[in-house]
Parts: structure tokens; sequence; C-alpha cells
């Protein structure tokens, strides 16, 4: 399955026209580093949501969704960015042994509190020498926050570990971890780690962090119509592209979030 190289200048205004600045900023990291990789059908997408990353990211119809949000698996369906989208758990994938030859996951592993289960129903799915793929939040999610940093320098250490570990609570995430600890537990699976590369520098991470806090009315918006925003977007778009344009150019390492490329062993 071969795509051609999206801009991260492109990636953000496709973004812009369907999510709030914070999340469009940060998908678009991850999406172009999708958008790099070459996949080898069959695909499944755990955590497919609407489908939305898989149509911008890979451009072509991928085999398989699953999500545990119904009303997402059904706008999955509806866009036609699957040609299968299942309502189902990451601990209980619903294809028999070896269907996969790539497994994507964007984002979602850290949210799931049986993580060792989800890596070994991964495993059981992909073929022989089978990749998966996935980003998660990096170490430097709660370690280099820029509001954590910001009250340490103010002499509030205590209030800036309950601001990172408030902020890990309402995002659900249950694993923010570095790069070794993803490797063994990849490794407990039957997973070999080849590669982990941070993405989204810490200038791009502080900026995000700064937005983010207007991205969650849009949650309600979500709830109630189905979309994150409403309304036109273009003066969003005007604005956001140019207020941050240094930050989304940005590169070098480390980095709040891992891009990670494991193969099944055998």
């Amino acid at each position: 399955m071969k795509k051609g190289l999206k801009s991260r200048d492109e990636l953000f205004r496709r973004y812009l026209d369907h999510t709030p600045i914070a999340m469009a900023f940060w998908r678009t990291f991850e999406c172009q580093r999708f958008s790099q990789e070459k996949l080898e059908a069959p695909v499944l997408d755990v955590g497919c949501g609407d489908g939305f990353l898989a149509r911008v990211a890979f451009g072509e119809k991928l085999e398989a969704g699953i999500d545990l949000d119904r009303e997402e698996v059904e706008r999955a369906v509806q866009s036609g960015s699957y040609r299968k989208a299942l309502c189902a758990s990451a601990t209980r994938i619903p294809f028999p042994d070896r269907t996969f030859k790539t497994v994507v996951s964007n984002c979602v592993l850290e949210h799931i509190p049986d993580i060792d289960r989800t890596l070994r129903e991964i495993h059981r799915v992909l073929k022989p020498r089978g990749r998966l793929m996935i980003t998660v939040p990096s170490e430097c999610f709660s370690r280099d926050s820029f509001f954590r940093r910001l009250l340490e320098k103010a002499g509030f250490p205590g209030l800036g570990r309950w601001y990172i570990d408030s902020l890990n609570k309402t995002f659900k995430h249950f694993h923010v971890d570095d790069a070794q600890t993803w490797g063994k537990r990849l490794g407990k699976a039957g997973l070999r780690m080849e590669r982990a590369d941070y993405i989204i520098p810490m200038e791009a991470f502080h900026a995000y962090e700064r937005w983010m806090i207007l991205a969650f009315p849009s949650k309600i918006l979500k709830v109630f119509f189905g979309r994150w925003v409403l309304g036109p977007r273009g003066p969003v778009k005007w604005f956001a592209t140019r207020w941050l344009r240094g930050p989304l150019e940005g590169k070098g390492e480390p980095g709040a979030c891992y891009f990670i490329i494991a193969r099944k062993k055998g």
C-alpha cells in the first residue's frame, strides 16, 4: 500500500476543518509519521474512531477497524474508511489467528488498562513477521510538561505534580512510559520493537498544552452533534496556520509522543 507523503501544513489544514486547534496540532504530527510508512495489507486499525486519520494518513480503504465506541464505528462505516468496521474491544479482537499483515493504532493503547492482554491479542491476529505501528505518549508528556515546569519554577512542585496527574487522569492515560518500558512490554507479548522515534518536539508539545484548555468544550459538541466543531472554519484556519507555524515546523528530540514499530517474532 503506497501513499504520497503529505506536508504538516496540508495535514494541519485538513484537521482544522474537523477538530479544535489543539487536537488538529497533535494529530498532524502523528498523521504525518504514519503517512511515511508503507503498509502491507491486510491492515487492522485498533481504536479506529470515526476513521478520519486512516483516510488522511493512508488514503486507501483499510481492511478492518475496531473501536469500543459504537457511534464512532457507525461513522467509520459511513465514511468508507474500512472494508469492515466493528464495535469490539482490543482485549478480544474478533478475528482469527494470523489474519493481518499490519496492525496500526493511533494514541489508543495508553488508554487500555489491560495492556498486556491487548498486546497478546495483537500478536495473535498478526501474521508471522507482521508489523505493529503505534503512537503513544512518551515519558516527556508527564516529565516535561509546560505548565508543570512553570509551576515548579514558581516554587510549587507539588502543584506541578497534581497538574500532570490530573491531566493524565482526565485523558485516561494508564501508560505514559519510556521506550525501554514499551520494549519490554512488547517483548513479553512476542513482539520485537524495531524502532521508537520521538515525534511532537517539546516546543510543539508546549504550544499544544497552551491551546488544550480551549478544546474541552468541543467534547460537548462531539457528544450532542457527533462533530468536534461547528460553523465556518476559515477564520480559525487562517489564525492557527499563522500563529502555530513555527512549532508546527519544529524538529528534534526528545518529544512528547513515540512512533513505535514492532514485529511479530518467527
